[in-house]
């Protein structure tokens, strides 16, 4: 599970603390065979 707070609508995801600026793909999971790709490295 991820944790975040919202605190600036803005099209990526944002480092406050650096200003580092991260780009950034939501996509919708339909199955989760899906996820079977990925890891915690990933």
């Amino acid at each position: 599970m991820i944790t975040f707070r919202i605190d600036e609508m803005i099209p990526c995801l944002k480092n406050v603390s650096t200003g580092e600026i991260f780009d950034t793909e939501v996509v919708r999971i339909r199955r989760k065979s899906f996820l079977e790709k990925f890891n915690s490295k990933t």
